[in-house]
């Protein structure tokens, strides 16, 4: 299988189809460096030669010097059909066979006599392959290409593959660069490219070794085969050519060379200075650039060839490869480059050797900040986070770590030692994104480790499960394992960490009966452990209290901890605070290559611009979050592809894996899929916001309940609230406590939102936010049935909602509070609030809400606009104002449903409702009704395609615990249709 190379394999079947038809001939020269693919792209024209005779030859390096060499192996000696050729000819041909004396004169009559020969009109039209052409001797070079050129009117087809040299033929050329990185991968993948060849493999997991050796192929096909078999660019079986051209140097130039192999960042500087701690003299620079092997400019150096550097590194016995490595790490150590001080200091050891070991254990202790075996809570020896996550810091953090600390742990003689780096370099796996390599180092761990060292192998596992999505799993394994451990600090931390994980998932019964496990043993507990329990109890005053007063000084902990935090804000109705909070970790994650938090991170920042009414902000957030989350799914599966080719875990195993991780990207998903629910409901788009919904889970009831509400359906708003509020851990939604009075009320059953009321209020108290004061505010002139005191309240809220904070929340005040001074016969008061309120909505783009306020204007007297091209936005839904525009264009049903990854009855039902409302019968009549100037999409923000695919909720946002109820958190469900304004149509 050819990969990559489409532009030239169509080039090739062009010229085959000309001669095959009849057309006449001709030649490609295809020109590219060893290895490139040349001379797979002449296998394919032999593949493709069917109907045609094939004459296939090529130089040999051997020969090159020897007169007609290579058309001696072209045609197999004497070919047939000499005798019928010219008398001339025929005899110069001979003799270049060596069958007579040659004469200078002729040269010129055996490329005659070779075009004669391939050309006879009699014959099937012929295809010539000669492949290695920079090795024909000079004769036999003459005679070919002196009939290529002259193929045009003949039935011959000259394929000619040749080295990127100077010289230059003439003829139409082909130049083979190197494949791009996608191309590259897949044949890596095609090779196995990801077997564990040997523990001194250049990087530390199986994606991290693809990049290394796609970097270092620089796209070359040879290369990219030969790295594979030795899962190294280095170590890789070098062509004969190369090799020797290494073993005619001095050997300080070998040494140089073998600097310059072993070196990462191609600066010469960086070369210079190990050579200088080799004792390599400058002179050598020079002597290896004038090889040809090298090219070197004052900002760069590097091989010209990417197999050169496997037969420059290995033109040195491997004593004087492990002084290269110690002179590069101490020049890298010099410089402060932990990353690169540490993978040569790994390459400079050989068997047992507890000094560099010790060496690699420290330098990845450095690169995690302490923040691997510690929690920054006190837990020294196996803390990190809840899902095993520890903190690595700089130069790519944990997954330099891992590589680090696994290292190190083959390099020791005690079985003890070895098992607590290898639980060490789990951890690392884990934050790295990289769940079934930590559960494989932490099994080994396990078997040898003392119980510290097989609790933190365990909490590894727990963490794998929390990453395949199914922390319950994690939860309830860490409870079973507590009770085999009689260590107070060890089974107190398992106990943690299961109130973490069961807090995760939303399984309150779990995460009460793991806290109360930890209630009984006698000791200081965690935090973090502790800031949930206080949720748990639905004091949220409490947790973040207690999230305050915990040290946020970088270390493992740190990450989870920002998460958490940015979650209890958002929880508690401080959107700014979560809002920098989440934004602070999403930062943090990404600097040190720990990819776990940042879904949900990015989800607290979308939910706080969606509070802020950023709409467009949100989106992109959002978006950004399940993109984040269906990525690091993918690349555990890929991870899981990997191991079944490389033999490590059979189909069934790779299967679940996948399944696992699969259910693991949609519940990182989840809440960002929540967020568009939401805001899918607060701009009426009921196709998508159901769509959204549709596998259930929590928080699917609030947005449900909000989009019922704003169509004016309360009936079916209280049914999806009371849905909405399963007995899992954390407070509910405040918001869906509002929504529940304010439907209570439109349905004419206010004692049904009584309780909610009173949560609510109780909400309010303790938080201390002016908008919650104004949504309580507001709530209860609802359920107020004296006049003057509905009206106070009214006041009160409009006061708070001044103060800033949630304009939709505020905009839904100044609405209800200006239907009821309408019902009150006070129309001009009514006016102001009414108009105040469609002002909001329309710039939120909260396309049912504004029309009811509309409603209401047109109600209290005020002209507002109905009908007309102007308020095409007022009167169609998101979802059906992109379907229309995108029909203005002239695109199909299935066009449509293409660009917005629907299906194309969605599309027909959106036309369906939209033509009544724009008073058209036809597609034809909507230019005159829909005007150019109106953006495709809401008032919020522009149209795109669609979110990704189904998954369920998770997490503890938006869930409930059966009093108080906090921010409005609803954690989503599933998307599966169009995501309207998400990108640019």
């Amino acid at each position: 299988m050819l990969y990559g190379r489409a532009r030239e394999v169509a080039a090739i079947d062009r010229v085959l189809d000309r001669v095959r038809a009849g057309a006449g001939g001709g030649v490609l020269i295809l020109r590219g460096e060893a290895g490139i693919g040349k001379t797979a792209l002449l296998d394919h024209a032999e593949a493709q030669a069917a109907g045609l005779r094939v004459l296939r030859g090529g130089g040999v390096e051997a020969e090159a010097g020897v007169p007609f060499a290579a058309l001696h192996l072209l045609f197999g000696g004497i070919p047939g059909g000499v005798d019928e050729l010219p008398a001339a000819q025929a005899a110069a041909l001979r003799a270049a066979l060596g069958l007579a004396r040659p004469r200078p004169e002729d040269r010129l009559l055996v490329g005659l006599a070779v075009l004669s020969l391939l050309a006879r009109p009699d014959e099937t039209p012929l295809v010539c392959l000669i492949d290695d052409a920079q090795w024909l001797d000079q004769e036999s070079a003459d005679a070919l290409f002196f009939a290529a050129r002259r193929t045009a009117s003949r039935p011959i087809v000259f394929l000619i593959a040749t080295r990127d040299d100077r010289s230059r033929t003439g003829l139409p050329e082909l130049r083979l660069d190197g494949l791009d990185d996608d191309d590259a991968r897949r044949l890596l993948d095609d090779l196995g490219a990801d077997r564990e060849h040997s523990t001194d493999r250049e990087h530390s997991h199986d994606r991290e070794l693809s990049d290394g050796l796609v970097r270092e192929a620089r796209g070359n096909p040879l290369a990219l085969a030969a790295f594979a078999e030795a899962g190294s660019g280095r170590l890789a079986r070098v062509p004969a050519e190369f090799g020797r051209a290494v073993r005619e140097l001095d050997e300080p130039v070998r040494l140089l060379l073998a600097a310059v192999a072993a070196d990462e960042t191609g600066e010469p500087g960086v070369v210079v200075r190990a050579a200088r701690d080799l004792g390599v003299p400058l002179d050598a620079l020079e002597a290896a650039e004038e090889s040809g092997l090298v090219s070197v400019t004052r900002t760069s150096i590097g091989f010209r060839h990417p197999l050169a550097r496997a037969a420059a590194y290995q033109g040195v016995p491997v004593t004087r490869r492990i002084a290269v490595h110690r002179a590069l790490a101490a020049v890298h150590a010099r410089a402060g480059d932990a990353d690169l001080r540490v993978r040569h200091l790994a390459a400079a050891a050989l068997g047992t050797d507890e000094t560099v070991a010790a060496e690699l254990e420290s330098a990845a202790d450095d690169i995690g900040h302490d923040g691997i075996g510690h929690d920054g809570a006190g837990h020294d020896g196996i803390g990190h986070d809840g899902a095993g996550h520890h903190g690595a810091g700089h130069h790519g953090g944990p997954a330099v770590a891992a590589f680090a600390y696994e290292r190190a742990a083959r390099l020791a003689g005690e079985p003890a030692v070895r098992a607590r780096r290898l639980a060490a370099a789990a951890e690392a796996e884990l934050a790295a994104g990289n769940p079934e390599k930590a559960r494989t180092l932490a099994d080994e761990a396990a078997r040898s480790g003392d119980a510290e060292t097989r609790a933190r192998a365990e909490l590894v596992r727990a963490g794998v499960e929390a990453e395949h999505g199914v922390p319950e799993a994690a939860a309830r394994l860490l409870m079973e394992r507590a009770r085999d451990h009689s260590e107070p600090e060890i089974r107190t931390r398992l106990l943690e960490e299961a109130v973490l994980h069961a807090w995760a998932c939303g399984d309150r019964d779990t995460a009460v009966r793991a806290r109360e496990l930890l209630a009984g043993i006698a000791g200081p507990t965690n935090g973090l452990a502790e800031a949930l329990g206080a949720l748990l109890d639905d004091d949220v005053a409490e947790a973040r209290r207690v999230l305050a007063g915990l040290p946020q000084d970088g270390t493992a902990g740190d990450e989870r901890l920002h998460l958490l935090a940015a979650e209890v804000a958002l929880l508690a109705g401080d959107d700014d605070a979560a809002a920098e909070a989440s934004a602070r970790l999403v930062a943090r994650c990404r600097e040190r290559g720990t990819p776990g938090p940042v879904p949900r991170g990015l989800a607290v920042q979308a939910w706080a611009r969606l509070f802020h009414g950023a709409h467009d902000e949100a989106r992109a957030l959002a978006r950004d979050a399940i993109e984040a989350a269906e990525a690091a799914g993918q690349r555990q599966q890929a991870a899981a592809r990997r191991q079944q080719a490389a033999g490590r875990i059979v189909q069934a195993q790779a299967s679940q894996a996948q399944a696992s991780q699969a259910r693991a990207s949609q519940a990182q998903a989840s809440q960002a899929r929540a967020v568009q629910a939401r805001q899918a409901a607060m701009e009426g788009d009921e196709v998508r916001c159901r769509a959204l919904s549709a596998d259930g889970g929590g928080g699917v009831g609030d947005a449900l309940g909000l989009l019922a509400l704003g169509l004016g359906r309360p009936e079916d708003a209280l049914e999806h609230l009371r849905d909405a509020r399963p007995d899992t851990p954390g407070p509910p939604g405040v918001l869906a406590l509002a929504d529940t009075v304010e439907a209570a009320v439109a349905a004419g059953r206010p004692t049904a939102g009584a309780d909610a009321m009173a949560r609510l209020e109780a909400f309010a108290r303790d938080a201390g936010h002016a908008w919650a004061d104004g949504v309580a505010s507001r709530c209860r002139a609802l359920l107020t049935a004296d006049p003057a005191e509905a009206e106070r309240h009214f006041d009160l809220a409009l006061a708070a909602h001044r103060e800033g904070g949630r304009p939709f929340e505020r905009a839904r005040t100044e609405l209800l509070y200006g239907e009821w001074l309408r019902r009150s016969r006070r129309r001009a008061q009514a006016r102001a609030r009414l108009k105040a309120a469609l002002e909001i909505f329309e710039r939120l783009g909260a396309v049912p809400w504004a029309e009811r306020a509309r409603g209401e204007l047109r109600a209290a007297g005020q002209g507002v606009r109905t009908s007309g091209s102007d308020d095409v936005p007022g009167r169609l839904t998101a979802q059906e104002m992109q379907v229309v525009r995108l029909a203005m264009t002239g695109a199909t049903n299935r066009q449509i449903a293409a660009r917005l990854r629907l299906s194309h009855r969605t599309v027909a039902y959106h036309l369906y409702k939209a033509f009544p409302k724009l008073g058209v019968a036809s597609r034809a009549e909507l230019h005159r009704h829909v005007p150019a100037e109106v953006p495709v999409g809401t008032a919020s923000g522009p149209v795109g395609t669609a979110s990704g695919p189904v998954g369920t909720a998770s997490g503890p946002l938006g869930t409930a615990s059966g009093r108080v109820r906090t921010a409005s958190v609803p954690v989503g469900s599933a998307s599966a249709g169009r995501a309207g304004a998400d990108r640019t149509a």
